[in-house]
């Protein structure tokens, strides 16, 4: 039923239940499970409508794309699920076939939905002023958004979501340690390795029963010894490749391409693709546990690690500097999970400071800049400060920081004073 057909009653009753569930989650915080559904028990025939629920989710997302590109009249947000349950789409040889679209109505409207969702953020981005693009067309889609209310769990070891009454999965033993939970939105995921439903559950906020031991620390990102802290330890971030990886890589190559072993091969290189990424997200976890559980406060430095591995180009000749590139380094590294970790705790865990501060070159002893290559690894200073190179500019990052976030501190408590008494 649209929403114009509703009466006034029934649109009292679902303001009503929003108003509710707003207030509730006020008090909620959201954890995601991963559940994998269990291929040993799973037919043949269900495996072949999920991979074609992808192969339509694909369809839909392009016919959106072309359908507000045919005419400029046509408006991509008046687009309507229920409009088109047949598309036209683009075979590899070119030519056009239409299609009729069986993914369940769930999948169907959300997909619309988060199209349209993701216009209005590149949108949101560029009113901001970043610099955005615009939406292309996509030639694989792995994951499918399951609205609120479409995932339901039967017993200990069994799911429905729309269009499977009955999967059989792993991972639901994660919710045992939730005494209440309550079940949102989700994803339906298909990996190299198999297919997944994420799982948004909303359980009571827990207070933070842990004591303030009032510790600070500072973090240096380098190349040699990854993450270096204020108190001198240091932390090695790296996770090389399999030999098994490397093995494959080299199979492929010898492979035809197009040809079935090519593609088998190529699955099981995503595969160990797949088995690094989580070993490296296993390991950030882990890092960010241990400085969270005995530090309050983590300063660290904006660092760009993305252009680390980047060879720098002159401007006039165009031709490559003699620098340094640290592209293998920072490949095989996940620095940049651990930075994203820690600015996703900015106002709570961790306070981030300009990548333009002179945190090497500064002495905490005279204030002087001092000029140190890459090769040197001691501090030294005209005014008798000496120094291990890591440890010094993490100490500095640390002292930047701590300064910094006190400036703020003040800031904020004289405008909260400013602001109470214009109200009063």
């Amino acid at each position: 039923m649209a929403r114009s057909q509703l009466t006034e009653e029934e649109r009292q009753k679902i303001r009503d239940s929003l108003k509710a569930t707003r207030e509730r989650r006020q008090n909620q915080s959201i954890k995601v499970i991963e559940l994998k559904v269990n291929c040993h028990h799973t037919s043949k025939e269900t495996f072949a409508k999920m991979n074609n629920c992808f192969r339509q989710a694909k369809w839909i997302e392009n016919d959106m794309l072309a359908w507000s590109e045919k005419c400029d009249g046509n408006n991509i947000f008046k687009y309507e699920y229920l409009d088109h349950k047949k598309i036209t789409r683009k075979t590899f040889e070119g030519n056009f076939v239409e299609e009729s679209i069986s993914l369940p109505v769930y999948f169907h409207r959300a997909l619309v939905k988060q199209v349209k969702q993701d216009i209005m953020n590149l949108h949101k981005a560029k009113m901001k002023g970043n610099k955005t693009g615009r939406l292309q067309f996509k030639s694989e889609v792995n994951c499918i958004p399951v609205i609120t209310g479409g995932i339901r769990i039967i017993d200990n070891s069994h799911v429905t979501i729309p269009g499977f009454s009955r999967l059989k999965v792993y991972g639901l033993d994660q919710l045992s340690e939730f005494k209440e939970y309550e079940i949102a939105d989700g994803r339906f995921v298909k990996k190299a390795d198999g297919y997944y439903i994420k799982v948004s559950v909303c359980i009571k906020k827990e207070s933070n029963s842990r004591k303030k031991n009032y510790k600070e620390i500072g973090l240096d990102f380098g190349i040699k010894d990854n993450i270096i802290t204020s108190d001198g330890e240091k932390f090695n971030c790296n996770v090389q490749e399999s030999e098994q990886l490397k093995f494959l890589q080299k199979q492929l190559h010898r492979k035809q391409k197009g040809s079935k072993h090519y593609y088998k091969l190529l699955k099981q290189i995503r595969c160990e693709y797949e088995h690094l990424s989580n070993k490296k997200t296993d390991e950030t976890n882990k890092l960010i546990h241990h400085l969270t559980k005995n530090y309050d406060i983590i300063y660290f430095q904006d660092e760009s690690i993305s252009e680390w591995k980047k060879k720098k180009h002159s401007r006039k000749t165009g031709k490559k500097l003699n620098c340094f590139s640290f592209g293998r380094q920072i490949q095989s590294s996940y620095l940049g999970r651990v930075k994203a970790k820690l600015v996703s705790l900015e106002n709570d865990k961790s306070f981030k400071i300009s990548k333009w501060s002179p945190t090497t070159k500064f002495c905490p002893q005279c204030g002087c800049l001092n000029k140190i290559g890459l090769n040197e690894r001691t501090y030294h200073c005209d005014c008798g400060y000496s120094y291990d190179r890591d440890i010094h500019a993490a100490r500095n990052v640390k002292l930047f920081g701590s300064t910094k976030r006190a400036e703020c501190l003040e800031q904020t408590s004289v405008d909260s004073y400013a602001s109470a008494a214009l109200k009063a």
